[in-house]
């Protein structure tokens, strides 16, 4: 069973309320008072760009939770890419605005909260289909509650509360995820798998904006959307509430590989389920930044992703390599990058310049003679001169 709400993010009381109604329908409260709340905050954006959990959202939670009586809050969250390095995870508390939100709390209701990086954490282990997961232990001591974004994705075609636990996840076990632990598997089925593991004890979707087309961060070219919905879903099971995430965005579950089809029940004061008109914009095979393509294979990498678009912010923010992209430009009309761990026959034969990203990459690089970029994922100050000097 699930439940929806439709709320504004200003003022606060209305989130703060807007859950407490949610969290009334749906007969939740939390079993200790200490509780995890693992948001998507994968990139360090503003939340204007719909690619993170809005702080507000998580905001709101927070006070409706403290006046439900739980003492203590952990924000956690392992983003791959920025967790590596604790000044990068630092960077991106700060860049989202994370760090102000839980300053606020402290400052303005003297309520402390600790916004841990997941990937230096005490672990536990779980036996699972393909061998050992090493989770964060606190999910076991804390009430676990999952608060994901409503977003597209290139590769699993959406990313909502089942595809969001991979936050839990060490930076390593994020990579066997994408590689399908050599084979044994398919990212798809790692979701689904890991969503046997570990269930949160409520989820939430936060759709008050969206991210719609080649998500699941902000695409260059208008290859992504932000849709204001204004809408926050809730409920205690994943698969029910990614379905109904599903049914909003005008996505059919069977395009959706690590999702199971199941029937969505709305819980009594429910608003009504309304898909969205139109319905959201499907992701495109490829990213197009100006004259490269990037393509990412199903056993491609986020990190790498991540890094490559790290690449290109700088690229785009800088006067002197704003100039050089220019010239490449005139110098390649069409420039092909490949991302993931993919066979011959996966490589069209083209006669631009094709360059092979991150290590995943390496031999089908040797084997072809095209260029190859070293690193896992590749440090985005060394893949921009290479792209430069091509």
């Amino acid at each position: 069973m699930i439940s929806i709400i439709h709320v504004k993010t200003k003022p606060i009381e209305d989130i703060k309320n807007g859950f407490i109604k949610l969290m009334k329908q749906l007969n939740y409260k939390p079993s200790k008072s200490r509780v995890l709340l693992k948001p998507n905050i994968v990139d360090a954006v503003k939340p204007q760009t719909a690619v993170i959990t809005d702080p507000k959202v998580v905001e709101g939670l927070i006070l409706a939770l403290k006046e439900m009586g739980v003492e203590e809050f952990v924000i956690g969250e392992n983003s791959g890419f920025f967790s590596i390095k604790k000044e990068n995870f630092m960077r991106l508390i700060k860049e989202t605005g994370y760090k102000k939100m839980v300053e606020k709390l402290r400052k303005k209701h003297e309520i402390n909260v600790k916004i841990q990086n997941l990937q230096f954490e005490e672990l536990e282990e779980y036996p699972w289909t393909y061998g050992i997961l090493k989770l964060p232990k606190i999910c076991r001591t804390h009430s676990y509650i999952n608060i994901a974004k409503m977003k597209t994705h290139q590769m699993t075609g959406v990313t909502l509360s089942m595809k969001n636990q991979k936050g839990l996840l060490l930076f390593q076990d994020k990579k066997n995820f994408h590689l399908g632990y050599d084979g044994a598997g398919s990212l798809h089925s790692c979701i689904r798998e890991y969503a046997k593991v570990i269930q949160p004890e409520f989820s939430i979707i936060d759709g008050t904006r969206a991210l719609e087309g080649t998500g699941p961060v902000t695409g260059p070219e208008n290859q992504t959307k932000v849709r204001h919905l204004g809408v926050l879903l809730a409920g205690k099971d994943m698969i029910e509430l990614d379905n109904a995430g599903c049914q909003i965005m005008g996505v059919p579950i069977e395009e959706v590989q690590h999702l199971p089809k199941k029937e969505v029940k709305l819980a009594p004061g429910s608003e009504p389920l309304i898909p969205a008109d139109p319905p959201f914009q499907k992701p495109d095979s490829y990213m197009k930044y100006g004259n490269i393509y990037l393509h990412t294979s199903p056993f491609g990498c986020s990190n790498c992703q991540m890094a490559f678009s790290r690449m290109f912010r700088k690229i785009m923010f800088t006067p002197e390599y704003i100039e050089k992209f220019h010239l490449l430009q005139k110098k390649y009309p069409r420039i092909d990058v490949f991302i993931g761990k993919m066979s011959v026959t996966e490589v069209p034969d083209l006669e631009n310049p094709v360059v092979f990203f991150g290590k995943c990459t390496q031999s089908i690089a040797n084997e072809i003679g095209k260029e190859y970029i070293p690193g896992c994922p590749p440090d985005y100050n060394k893949a921009l001169k290479f792209i430069f000097n091509l």
